[in-house]
């Protein structure tokens, strides 16, 4: 909001912290889609284990989907309805964001490893292609933030990757290798969607703050006396 014409003009933010805030309303945005989502990916991951009989791991992992769930939800409606009574800064949000993702990736890592399937079948690529969809499907919604989608692929990958690959059915380093060359891959494109963001956010900013001064500047115009045109003399 721009002061009067004349008047004492506020403080202006550092640019940064102004990208910083943009980036945690933007993640902020998602972050309730995305809990509700990986939520209701839970009781699909539980009834199709349904179908094998249920076992006490596998409640134990719903009431741990349930719990964060009900996290990030909570924080995304302490985000969204009363910021300004938690005294939180921006970097403590985004902070809140990453931890919420990195609880999310070890729900899914448990999936991958705790869980996964003994025999072969459709359970063991059914498993494999939640923790990759989820994981892949998140990039551009924890873009924003910049360690939010790595806290979540990291737990989320690596330790299915070495249980699955390594220990479950023997080594297999061609397998293993190859499958933590894409989760590099996967980390690597996520820092890359990142940048694209905060220039995106930082373009934004930059054309805010100079329409914002245009505007300044035709109201101090504005204000301005008339110019006095009594005195002028005719030019001979």
């Amino acid at each position: 909001m721009s002061a009067m014409p004349g008047g004492p003009q506020p403080a202006q933010i550092p640019l940064s912290r102004e990208i910083e805030a943009l980036q945690v309303a933007e993640i902020y945005r998602n972050l309730g889609v995305s809990a509700v989502a990986a939520f209701f990916g839970t009781m699909l991951c539980v009834t199709v284990f349904y179908e094998d009989g249920l076992r006490a791991r596998h409640i134990l992992w719903l009431a741990y989907g349930t719990f964060v769930a009900a996290l990030r939800l909570g924080i995304c409606w302490l985000h969204r309805n009363a910021p300004s009574t938690t005294g939180l800064q921006p970097v403590h949000w985004a902070r809140l964001a990453v931890l919420g993702s990195f609880l999310a990736g070890i729900q899914w890592g448990l999936l991958g490893t705790w869980l996964y399937p003994e025999d072969p079948g459709y359970r063991q690529a059914f498993t494999m292609m939640v923790i990759t969809c989820f994981v892949g499907g998140s990039v551009t919604a924890y873009a924003p933030v910049r360690w939010a989608h790595t806290a979540l692929a990291l737990p989320a990958t690596l330790p299915p990757t070495v249980y699955i690959f390594f220990i479950h059915s023997g080594v297999h380093p061609m397998a293993g290798f190859t499958a933590l060359f894409f989760v590099a891959m996967i980390v690597y494109y996520a820092f890359r969607e990142n940048d694209l963001v905060v220039q995106r956010l930082r373009a934004e900013a930059f054309r805010r703050r100079e329409l914002q001064a245009m505007q300044d500047l035709a109201a101090s115009a504005r204000e301005l006396p008339p110019l006095d045109t009594s005195l002028a003399r005719p030019y001979r």
